[in-house]
């Protein structure tokens, strides 16, 4: 999920000035005043692109239009600035934020309350809360550092991702309109005292930013990829290698070339038309991007800008820029950016299905609210006389900013008055259970290793549990069961590390696990334990990388997961004389809490069917299998043959929930699996 949109003025005409139809060559002079349907026209497909992806249909590089939208913006505001500094020498950084403001607050403003205001109908009230602060923050335009700050990642399959997590695009892009101007009046400045013409100033100003944020983009992309997808130093390229484009003089460039006017214009945009092809249909979330990989986006972009500013008649790519279908769309592309990804999450929430034909119509619903937002809210504010004052119109956005901040402090209060009273208390409290539990005891092993105790720890009879969080979850039960068993529980175990010695992407906090999993294994050897308790999750198969720390294909992902639990059971088997799988619980399509406090209940189940539970783990949990067979482990079933019948797979109800989160369980609902998990140990020893 990757978007932006522009921000950028149309004409400075009314809104129902002549438009060029399909038979007229667009404007082609480079940043003049006259309206470029090329541009216009590019705009729709940006946004379609970035629609099109969110709506799950197969373009992956889908998002890469708010590159597309960076480069258009960068093109059109340096344009305008380029064209104030030759006319007066210098920019009137009032006027300019002053229409900036009117031209993205008003209909922001709107689609920010909208959805707060459906997100309190739809949504659980666990979440009302942190969606008002990112409410807030689209507002305040810094929404694009807050989400790297919360750790949500932008392709993430979260469960119930935020309405308004596309809205970090807008903050690079208004940030950029914040520190553009100011840098263009800073190099005018340079220009005025070291005398070199300022136009070759300000080119070596967009040459030197593009270089320097590149080189940023590349290095941050690959060390904190995860600041890097958001943050302007890594975009400012995108806007800096247009603005160079806008400053080119194209006509003189065009003769030096001695190529006719009209087929370099028609080269040009074929180029990049076919980058922009190719972006939208190679490019892959798994890629480091933007990075070098954002080039394919912006290059073709550039040099569609650049065909346009080459005065020809026009070529098939402008014919297809303006065609009136694609014209209508980029003038409401703004405001679909807006709207479409806040109908799509809400509707898929609502009806708990994110089926691709749900999307679509949910994308095509915003389409009607961008039109009418485009026809009531965004022109009768941008072209209204009464607004040409930068103090009114200053006013207005001041008391729209204390409106949104009202309802976003009033929607945290109400929200902390209705978490504490039941059943969502019991949710909460379901949900902020500890990241791990302590141990009774600890016992050093003969090379050195501390391990945890649990259940009798003076029992002379030792069981191991060993795993990933899927270990930390089954804890409360195992250590009672342990106790009432009397038995001594080892316990080794670590957030996101696999018991089987696989590498996988991790948050850059928790570090590596190659140590940790090697180490386990001679705890193993060291406590030769008279059982063995493994719980895994079987959940990463898009987290497995190589050495070097690039992603794994699937066909990679299947041999290496098979070949490290094929060396894991093999050496359990051999050191203990009992070894035992827990088959692991599905991953919820669903945040279960979530689900099961949302206002209406008649929203629908909150359960998983059976066979996509069993498909929700992907491949792993059939090889797996599969491996357990060939060494002749035991299987201990966890949660399945209580909570799914042949049918469905529950999720308890909001007074005793199964889940935490989408595939993590409650301590509640482990602690009524003591009786079971105790008679899988004792059989487990009993047959060693």
């Amino acid at each position: 999920m990757a978007q932006a949109t522009t921000a950028v003025d149309r004409p400075s005409g009314p809104p129902s000035e002549p438009r060029g139809g399909a038979g007229r060559a667009p404007a082609a002079p480079g940043p003049g005043h006259a309206f470029r349907t090329d541009i216009n026209g590019l705009r729709a497909v940006a946004v379609l692109a970035v629609v099109v992806y969110h709506a799950g249909i197969a373009i992956p590089g889908g998002f890469t239009g708010v590159d597309v939208f960076y480069v258009i913006s960068g093109y059109l505001i340096s344009s305008l600035l380029l064209r104030e500094v030759d006319r007066s020498g210098s920019v009137d950084l009032v006027e300019f934020w002053t229409r900036r403001m009117r031209r993205l607050v008003p209909a922001l403003a709107l689609v920010v309350t909208v959805t707060l205001a459906a997100c309190l109908l739809i949504l659980s009230p666990l979440v009302w809360g942190r969606l008002a602060w990112h409410g807030a923050s689209a507002m305040l335009f810094v929404s694009n550092l807050l989400f790297p700050y919360q750790g949500q990642d932008y392709f993430s399959d979260s469960v119930t991702p935020s309405p308004y997590l596309h809205t970090w695009s807008l903050g690079i892009e208004e940030q950029f309109y914040i520190f553009w101007p100011l840098l263009i009046l800073l190099a005018v400045a340079v220009a005025r005292r070291t005398r070199i013409p300022a136009r070759r100033m300000l080119q070596l100003l967009f040459a030197g930013t593009f270089v320097v944020s590149l080189t940023t983009s590349v290095w941050l992309t690959a060390t904190v990829p995860e600041w890097a997808f958001y943050v302007l130093p890594t975009r400012a390229w995108e806007f800096a290698g247009a603005a160079l484009v806008a400053t080119l003089p194209w006509g003189r460039l065009a003769e030096l070339s001695r190529l006719r006017p009209a087929l370099l214009r028609a080269l040009l945009g074929t180029a990049g038309f076919a980058l922009l092809a190719l972006s939208f249909a190679v490019v892959r979330e798994t890629d480091p991007f933007p990075g070098t990989v954002a080039l394919l986006p912006v290059g073709g972009a550039l040099l569609v800008l650049a065909a346009g500013s080459i005065s020809a008649s026009g070529t098939w790519v402008d014919r297809v820029l303006d065609l009136p279908v694609l014209q209508r769309l980029g003038d409401v592309s703004y405001s679909w950016y807006l709207w479409h990804w806040p109908f799509v999450v809400l509707t898929t929430a609502a009806v708990q299905d994110d089926a691709v034909w749900i999307k679509v119509l949910a994308s095509v619903a915003a389409l009607g609210a961008a039109f009418a937002t485009y026809r009531w809210v965004e022109n009768p504010i941008r072209f209204s006389s009464a607004m040409r004052s930068w103090r009114r119109t200053a006013a207005v956005t001041l008391v729209i900013g204390l409106a949104v901040g009202g309802l976003t402090v009033g929607t945290r209060a109400a929200t902390s008055a209705v978490l504490e009273r039941e059943p969502y208390a019991t949710a909460v409290a379901a949900r902020a259970e500890p990241a791990g539990y302590g141990c009774t005891d600890t016992t050093e092993t003969t090379s050195g290793t501390e391990v945890c105790l649990l259940g009798d720890v003076d029992a002379t009879t030792t069981v191991l549990l060993l795993g990933d969080s899927h270990t930390m979850h089954w804890i409360p039960a195992f250590d009672v069961a342990a106790a009432d068993a009397g038995l001594r529980l080892a316990v080794r175990w670590r957030h996101g590390c696999p018991a089987a010695e696989v590498k996988v992407e991790q948050p850059t906090d928790r570090g590596p696990c190659a140590g940790f999993q090697a180490e386990s294994l001679r705890v193993v050897d060291d406590l030769r334990p008279d059982a063995v308790v493994v719980s895994q999750a079987q959940i990463y198969g898009d987290r497995m990388q190589h050495e070097d720390g690039t992603l794994m294909t699937e066909d990679e992902v299947r041999s290496t997961w098979e070949r490290a639990n094929d060396e894991l059971f093999a050496h359990l088997t051999e050191v203990s004389p009992s070894v035992v799988a827990v088959k692991d619980n599905p991953q919820l399509d669903v945040d279960p809490l979530e689900c099961l406090t949302r206002p209406w209940s008649a929203l629908g189940d909150c359960g998983m069917p059976r066979a996509d539970a069993e498909r929700s783990n992907g491949d792993l949990p059939g090889i797996s299998a599969e491996i357990w067979d060939r060494y002749d482990v035991r299987v201990w079933d966890g949660v399945w043959s209580e909570t799914c019948d042949a049918q469905t797979c529950r999720v308890g109800d909001v007074s005793h929930p199964v889940y935490r989160d989408f595939h993590h369980l409650s301590a509640e609902y482990v602690l009524t699996k003591v009786r079971s998990v105790e008679e899988m140990l004792q059989t487990a020893v009993r047959g060693m």
